[in-house]
């Protein structure tokens, strides 16, 4: 792994192969696109174009009040709950606003991050570099990727990296806090201290699974 400035906006950066030729970090490349939308950033489909007062009326409950004034800052955002309960489509929602002001930005879910990983073993780290330093990342159940350990350190070293920089990231789960810090748990304690040491938002998201009321 390589230290090294964006040659524009003179933020560092991480390489784990060859340096980019023109020394541009991924936010300054996005930067020289057209546009960067949630397509760009990752986002299904099927989750794109959400906002506030559509979360809320699909979901039947207010937005919640922690994430009324989020601006970043504490820089983990937990969302735990069972499945159906708004915990995607929130830290979606947060993620469209910040592209909305100009900004970049990344989703990404634990079965994805693991594929890409699989299908170019050698390349991994190229599918990591963007995720260490965006400015607004959500990790989407990142505990349903495999319990192995090529997957858990990748894990690891994007959670270590952006907490060491601050940098704003949501995590979604399924698993409740007090099952995860359980010794038996998968995700090793690196992870856990992180995740759950901002904002933690749990009893908002309790309540039926509205996928089986229907669809966006």
């Amino acid at each position: 792994m390589r230290a090294w400035r964006c040659s524009r906006c003179g933020e560092d950066q991480v390489a784990f192969g060859r340096l980019p030729a023109d020394l541009l970090c991924n936010t300054c490349h996005d930067a020289q696109r057209p546009g960067f939308s949630e397509a760009d950033a990752g986002v299904p489909q099927r989750y794109r174009g959400l906002t506030r007062d559509g979360w809320a009326a699909y979901f039947q409950r207010p937005w919640p009040a922690a994430l009324e004034r989020w601006t970043g800052s504490p820089h983990w955002v937990a969302l735990w709950g069972p499945t159906g309960t708004g915990k995607t489509g929130l830290a979606t929602v947060v993620l469209a606003e910040h592209l909305r002001t100009g900004r970049r930005g990344r989703w990404i879910s634990g079965p994805e991050l693991a594929r890409n990983i699989q299908c170019d073993f050698a390349g991994s780290e190229d599918v990591i570099a963007p995720l260490l330093v965006t400015s607004l990342l959500v990790l989407d159940e990142p505990l349903s990727g495999p319990a192995a350990d090529w997957y858990l350190e990748r894990l690891v070293l994007i959670t270590r990296y952006r907490d060491d920089r601050g940098l704003p990231t949501l995590v979604t789960s399924q698993v409740l806090p007090e099952l995860v810090v359980e010794p038996s748990a998968a995700a090793p304690p690196p992870l856990l201290s992180r995740w759950l040491s901002g904002i933690r938002i749990h009893d908002e998201l309790a309540g039926e699974d509205v996928r089986l009321r229907g669809v966006f």
